[in-house]
């Protein structure tokens, strides 16, 4: 995807490959809206995109189907400039347990349960975080993200 930077991930090494945004073919120009399902650690994430055409396109969701549902629902000129979160063990396995967005408006979040190890991915000037990629299998076992610089 010409013009994008992926950085990450963060987490574990545990479940499968996850990156729709590779598949669609597609290159995302503006994150729309996040869904995450948490709750000891985050359980599935979710999110929505619009791409560079213009159409919105869905990726996820990444996980299981446990914890609690949250959608973050971003504005229409609203973009996301930083993610952060945590990631340690739980259940056996090192696995996301924790992930914040902070946009020009505000933030959303924490979500989940803070791990043992922080990361936190900022932006900087006018890029923006525009999707996410990682693995999964019943639970987030690691995040990654796509920059629109």
């Amino acid at each position: 995807m010409e013009g994008l930077v992926k950085i990450g991930p963060w987490g574990g090494s545990g479940g499968d490959p996850r990156d729709d945004i590779v598949a669609a073919g597609v290159a995302p120009h503006r994150l729309q809206s996040v869904v995450i399902r948490c709750q000891g650690a985050v359980d599935a994430i979710s999110f929505t995109y619009a791409g560079v055409d213009g159409a919105p396109r869905m990726a996820g969701p990444w996980g299981g189907s446990g914890g609690q549902k949250h959608k973050v629902k971003f504005g229409a000129g609203e973009f996301v400039k930083e993610i952060s979160g945590t990631y340690g063990p739980f259940g056996g396995h090192t696995v996301v347990r924790s992930l914040t967005f902070v946009t020009n408006v505000g933030k959303h979040g924490p979500f989940g349960n803070p791990g043992q190890t922080p990361f936190s991915v900022p932006v900087q000037d006018d890029a923006r975080v525009v999707g996410f990629f990682g693995r999964s299998g019943s639970l987030l076992d690691a995040v990654g993200v796509y920059v629109h610089p």
